[in-house]
């Protein structure tokens, strides 16, 4: 790998951090987390773009995965020693997880794994394990990939940024955070602190669901995610035992790989509100969140192919949501 020549500052506080990126606004300073993307991205090209013919069409598309050009990079500053940036915390009805946080501790997370079943999906999906120890949760965040594997999960759960610098502090909804490939709403001198979750008193089942050419170190060709939140069971005289405990409160579905961005279909979720889960009412749901996607054609698959596992994979991830609402058994996925 043939890396350009740069600085590199290590703060090792959060203040310290804000404080030097206020003083050294500049396009050419980047964020070092992980690194799993970003060097790989600064690295100078061994193969011309000519001698890549099946890419071709790829990078000539409206969007892609890679299709943010990548600014000359003069300093890194890396955050590996900023304890303020690690961790995975439940206040009462709130659980904040570190932008620092790696994909394998999200991975292996008792907590993750109950409440936010769906982000644990999309860590244990990611890269490989040395991918998952090294990258971390902010980064594939920041990254800001239509296809990254803990991006729609979060979506799907609602996760709401914390973005800092030496101003103040902002919350922005993970929906509004990335406005194209490679592109997020954070300024020059701002860092991504945490992702907070509220998690519901109701029931609620959340999954997601990965198809890839293989099983691991692929993106996502698509990439389903939704949270299902019930209604609690009722029973008592005149009414079947559980007769509400079938009926949706909350709807969430998220789409990967095929829009420029991370996709909520709000119309497929708000379609399933209030309504009986059944195979008719996921199907339903399954086709009008087929209809929202805008995918492209591409190495990895045609835009017809895509449009149609859309389809399969949100059914499939419903039906998923509903069984862990139902039973509280995170089952392991399978494609």
């Amino acid at each position: 790998m043939r890396l350009p020549r740069f600085d590199y500052y290590s703060p090792n506080s959060l203040p310290e951090a804000l404080t030097w990126l206020t003083e050294h606004r500049d396009p050419g300073i980047k964020i070092l987390a992980g690194g799993t993307d970003l060097l790989v991205d600064i690295r100078g090209k061994v193969i011309p773009d000519g001698h890549r013919p099946r890419c071709q069409q790829h990078r000539r598309g409206p969007w892609s995965a890679r299709a943010a050009a990548v600014e000359p990079v003069n300093c890194l500053m890396a955050l590996s020693r900023v304890p303020e940036l690690r961790g995975i915390s439940l206040d009462g009805s709130r659980l904040r997880i570190g932008a620092m946080t790696t994909i394998a501790e999200l991975e292996r997370s008792p907590v993750i794994r109950e409440l936010l079943t769906g982000l644990s999906d999309g860590a244990a999906q990611l890269g490989s394990p040395l991918v998952r120890n090294r990258g971390s949760y902010g980064g594939n965040l920041c990254n800001a990939r239509p296809a990254a594997d803990t991006a729609i999960p979060t979506l799907s759960l609602a996760g709401k940024l914390v973005l800092v610098s030496s101003r103040g502090e902002r919350i922005v909804d993970h929906g509004d955070f990335v406005t194209a490939p490679g592109a997020t709403v954070l300024e020059s001198d701002e860092i991504l602190k945490e992702v907070v979750f509220d998690i519901p008193d109701e029931r609620r089942g959340s999954g997601y669901i990965k198809l890839a050419n293989r099983k691991s170190l692929e993106i996502s060709m698509v990439g389903a995610a939704a949270a299902l939140t019930f209604e609690p069971a009722e029973s008592g005289a005149g009414r079947r035992s559980g007769e509400r405990g079938n009926i949706v409160r909350e709807a969430r579905i998220a789409l990967g790989a095929v829009a420029p961005k991370p996709l909520l279909t709000a119309e497929a979720g708000e379609y399933l509100k209030g309504r009986k889960f059944d195979p008719d009412s996921a199907a339903e749901a399954a086709r009008i969140a087929a209809d929202t996607a805008r995918p492209i054609t591409d190495h990895r698959g045609s835009a017809g192919y895509r449009k149609m596992m859309v389809e399969v994979l949100v059914r499939r991830v419903l039906n998923l949501c509903r069984d862990r609402a139902l039973t509280g058994v995170a089952r392991e996925v399978n494609v």
